[in-house]
């Protein structure tokens, strides 16, 4: 999905360019079965038999960080955000400060539901990091000490796309996880200096993604994200008013989202 404006520096939604016209995605409208919607441009999807399953959604907040700075934000996000989806029809399994096995028990049992689901949800808040164009979620216990402990100790974002590969869904990927992030700043010094340059600020883009996938990243990619004076971040914020408009379709919301983010 292409954005139809250019992303504001620092503070815009953006959402990569797909391998594929994303067919699912193009009018994935989040709003609850039954709700009043305008017509859309767009054709609709070709019906499959998860078109007909659930909405399912996993929303994790990660912020009592053990060998980094707390973020007070992300829990109070997610926790405002699985409330939301819950009101609009998803099936929704949330999380709050997971270290790294309780994040591999809930992204396990949400791809279980995601097999026969009709629009997948991931929603993550809390500190990410890129490394080598790869992009990781970090658990509240990550210490990244040495080199060998990226594998061991983060999630890559990319295994997780890949178990979402299979047609006949829609995957949406929302990551409030552009923040300032010592412990990236951290690993990189452990690197040798010929690697150092490997871990790159904020996260990485997405040159080709699967039919049917949106990501969509709180700030562009290589930039952080402000936290914002509030509860919830700016982005979070956002995301959680427009996402319940009746009939709006997934793309008018991140376009909504980036004009409140960056004014």
């Amino acid at each position: 999905v292409t954005p139809p404006v250019k992303p504001a520096a620092s503070t815009s939604t953006q959402t990569p360019a797909a391998a594929t016209p994303p067919k699912p995605v193009a009018t994935a409208s989040l709003t609850a079965p039954g709700a009043a919607s305008p017509a859309s441009t767009a054709a609709p999807a070709a019906k499959s038999p998860a078109a007909q399953g659930p909405r399912v959604a996993l929303v994790i907040g990660n912020g009592k960080y053990v060998n980094a700075n707390v973020l007070p934000n992300p829990p109070n996000d997610a926790h405002a955000m699985a409330g939301v989806l819950r009101e609009i029809g998803f099936d929704v399994q949330e999380g709050e400060n997971l270290d790294r096995a309780a994040m591999e028990t809930q992204l396990r049992e949400f791809l279980h539901k995601a097999a026969n689901a009709s629009i997948v949800l991931l929603f993550y808040a809390g500190h990410g990091m890129q490394v080598d164009g790869k992009n990781y979620l970090v658990p509240v216990d990550a210490k990244l000490a040495e080199a060998s402990d990226l594998a061991f100790e983060t999630i890559e974002i990319d295994k997780v796309l890949d178990s979402l590969g299979a047609p006949g869904h829609t995957n949406i990927i929302l990551l409030d996880a552009c923040r300032d992030n010592p412990l990236a700043r951290s690993f990189a010094r452990h690197l040798p200096a010929s690697r150092s340059a490997a871990v790159a600020t904020g996260l990485a883009p997405y040159s080709a993604v699967g039919t049917g996938t949106l990501i969509a990243y709180a700030t562009a990619p290589g930039q952080t994200a402000l936290d914002g004076a509030g509860a919830d971040s700016p982005f979070t914020t956002s995301l959680m008013r427009n996402i319940k408009t009746p009939g709006l379709e997934i793309r008018q919301v991140l376009t909504r989202v980036r004009a409140d983010v960056a004014s």
